[in-house]
């Protein structure tokens, strides 16, 4: 399950959960406005079961003090492996942060200038914009150069089944009410039967 990055975990069955699926890469939430934020005394309690994974914090449109304050607050509980930042801001903001990042596609946005950037390690291609990066060689020539990881990302475990996995490309993919029995709580037996998990384990068995 290593080529699959799953967001928005906020309470410690679901995070077992995904630990049984052998879930490698886990995203928390920390956007003011997501469904899926975690407060930040869950997320340490949550940080206290994981072991080798990596770990990665969400950002979207926040200052960069309150990036800067949460990275030096968590890094003491267990390492970052990345933040994910899911906003486009001016190219100056992911410069100044000073620390790896995963930045989620948009045509808007500088996506040139903030790729390009030497904190850069990967970037998240959402399904909803999969016209606009398909027309743009010169973006794939960027990922190329830079050797970027590169995640095609599903909104929905519903819509992953849509996307086509191969090459060096993996997934990602965010858990939404689609897998909750009511408001922020997840219904474990049918995130555990999700179709997601056996084209993963398939598209795993045929490397």
């Amino acid at each position: 399950m290593k080529h699959l990055l799953v967001h928005g975990v906020y309470d410690r069955d679901t995070l077992q959960t995904l630990r049984d699926k052998g879930i490698k890469a886990i995203a928390f939430d920390l956007r003011g406005r997501s469904p899926n934020l975690i407060p930040y005394r869950q997320l340490q309690d949550l940080l206290k079961h994981l072991g080798s994974e990596e770990v990665y914090l969400t950002f979207g449109g926040d200052k960069k003090e309150t990036v800067l304050s949460f990275l030096n607050l968590l890094q003491a509980e267990l390492p970052v492996t990345g933040l994910i930042f899911r906003d486009a801001q001016p190219l100056s903001f992911y410069r100044d942060i000073g620390h790896s990042f995963y930045w989620m596609f948009d045509p808007e946005a500088d996506w040139k200038g903030i790729l390009s950037l030497d904190a850069a390690r990967g970037v998240l291609l959402p399904l909803r914009y999969q016209g606009d990066y398909q027309r743009l060689p010169e973006l794939w020539r960027l990922f190329e150069e830079r050797q970027l990881d590169i995640y095609l990302h599903a909104e929905s475990f519903e819509q992953s089944l849509f996307i086509n996995i191969h090459g060096d490309l993996k997934l990602s993919v965010d858990l939404t009410g689609e897998v909750e029995r009511s408001y922020r709580s997840v219904d474990q037996e049918r995130l555990k039967t999700m179709k997601l998990w056996r084209s993963v384990h398939a598209h795993t068995a045929g490397q």
